[in-house]
């Protein structure tokens, strides 16, 4: 393999080190490469043609050889061939597909996609180090580390936190590979700036997460049930959308309920209604019988609007976990609602008033709570947000172990993608359907991720990364539990 030094533009004595060939017919985003090495995936490369410096990702890596080829169906032959091949005697070829990133001027870190090709024979050079920082590693305001480049260890990435806040986030992976650990890692770094962050912990894996230096707010998801609107409502006392008239029965009640005895008032009010709705409003009020006891551990007629429970600078958790679904999903739609309507009137009154300042919203498991396949109080408002939220300083992040079961229009608007490992075919088809940064080349590579590696693609970094994402150290819970250790102790105890 060949090493040039080439004087650069930049004042910058690069080693290049010759990787390999342009080869066959190529695009302005993607060419075909003969190496003189294998092909890591996720590797980038450097090339210079027609005065343009491009760096490039490879997409596709194969291995073959013009010997020992698929017509061999013996494998005794194959044996003999390696035994009397001579020592040095180069039996494999490599190839490989790249996507072409764009081309850079200047010490901006910002590409530009060329508007030609790269002609057959131009040289792939590995991308020197000095370039990749450049690119990975922008030293802007704003910009934080993640990890670092999965084959350039010594690479930091760093992404754009202003990009989370007006393009949405979306973390996907199966369970176990790292979700919970980034968003950690973007709370934490969030609360390093003096942002704000709101995560709705439906497990309570962040409960117990509390870095050095950085503010934690852990609250408890207390409602004042006159804020409610009926389907928040309907939502904690399980009454199905398809239950017209209990809805109907509840909405009069609500509508006139006075502002003490909350729910005393509204069984008067229930009972006086079953001469009109007959058994639907009686359903309702076995519904509060059933409810009632646990809802007012949620529900409070004292409590101050929720938004003034958020903590400004701080990793606020609303702890979600001792709920069921319906009773999590009325909690989030509400806190959305008042967060994006605080949010409102903060930006109008110039931060005298409201939520003053932006923030990020975290929704875990959200496949539950956006589902493509049910409606929920929470997807209508999610979707208010990713429509709004660029415009008065609020960023969803949305997180799911199972893509498909998001909400497609939802899922289509997040601006930013992290892509762990993904290896159900119909999550992977999914994702590459409703989610535009990724391609299907990417998405053919999510299987080969290990654990805490992503492909990182959207406006929140400089071009499509695949990173090794820093583990927080802080986050205790939420990795798989030790069973054996469990027994373990039992059975010596």
């Amino acid at each position: 393999m060949a090493t040039i030094q080439r004087e650069n533009t930049e004042t910058l004595n690069l080693q290049l080190d010759v990787v390999g060939y342009i080869v066959g017919e190529s695009k302005p985003y993607r060419a075909d490469i003969v190496a003189f090495r294998p092909l890591a995936v996720g590797e980038y490369l450097y090339m210079e043609y027609y005065d343009y410096k491009v760096l490039a990702m490879v997409n596709t890596s194969i291995t073959g050889s013009p010997v020992i080829t698929n017509n061999i169906i013996d494998p005794r032959d194959i044996e003999r061939l390696v035994k009397t091949i001579r020592y040095g005697e180069k039996i494999y070829y490599y190839k490989g597909i790249i996507k072409i990133l764009g081309s850079f001027n200047g010490s901006s870190s910002k590409l530009y996609m060329p508007p030609i090709p790269p002609p057959p024979g131009t040289e792939v050079y590995k991308a020197p180090k000095t370039i990749l920082s450049r690119i990975f590693s922008p030293d802007e305001k704003g910009f934080v580390r993640v990890g670092t480049l999965l084959r350039e260890m010594d690479i930091e990435v760093k992404i754009n936190i202003n990009k989370v806040v007006s393009r949405h986030l979306g973390i996907l992976a199966m369970t176990g590979m790292g979700k919970s650990n980034l968003v950690a890692l973007i709370a934490k770094k969030v609360a390093e700036l003096g942002g704000t962050i709101v995560i709705f912990d439906y497990h309570g894996e962040y409960t117990s997460m509390k870095p050095l230096n950085i503010v934690t707010n852990i609250v408890k998801p207390k409602i004042n049930p006159l804020n409610l609107d009926l389907e928040e409502m309907a939502r904690l006392l399980n009454i199905p959308r398809n239950a017209t008239r209990q809805r109907m029965a509840l909405r009069e009640c609500l509508e006139n309920i006075g502002e003490n005895n909350f729910f005393i008032m509204l069984k008067k009010c229930l009972q006086s209604k079953i001469a009109k709705y007959d058994i639907s409003a009686q359903k309702v009020l076995d519904a509060i019988s059933v409810y009632e006891n646990f809802l007012k551990r949620i529900l409070d007629e004292g409590i101050e609007d929720v938004v003034n429970n958020i903590v400004l600078g701080a990793v606020n958790i609303v702890d979600l976990s001792d709920l069921h679904l319906n009773q999590a999903d009325a909690i989030v739609s509400h806190w959305l609602n008042r967060t994006l309507e605080a949010r409102k009137v903060g930006v109008w009154s110039n931060g005298s008033q409201g939520i003053p300042s932006p923030l990020l919203i975290v929704i875990e498991e959200a496949h539950a709570f956006i589902s493509a396949d049910n409606e929920t109080a929470t997807k209508r408002c999610a979707g208010s947000i990713v429509r709004e939220g660029r415009k008065f300083g609020i960023g969803l992040i949305v997180v799911s172990q199972r893509p498909r079961g998001l909400d497609p229009t939802i899922l289509s608007q997040l601006g930013n993608l992290a892509v762990l490992r993904i290896v159900h075919p119909e999550d992977q088809q999914y994702v590459a359907k409703h989610c535009e940064p990724i391609t299907q080349d990417l998405v053919e590579e999510l299987p080969g991720l290990n654990i805490g590696e992503a492909i990182l693609l959207g406006e929140w970094v400089t071009v499509p990364t695949i990173a090794k994402i820093d583990l927080v150290k802080e986050k205790i819970s939420g990795g798989d539990i030790d069973a054996v250790a469990y027994w373990s102790r039992n059975l010596f105890s």
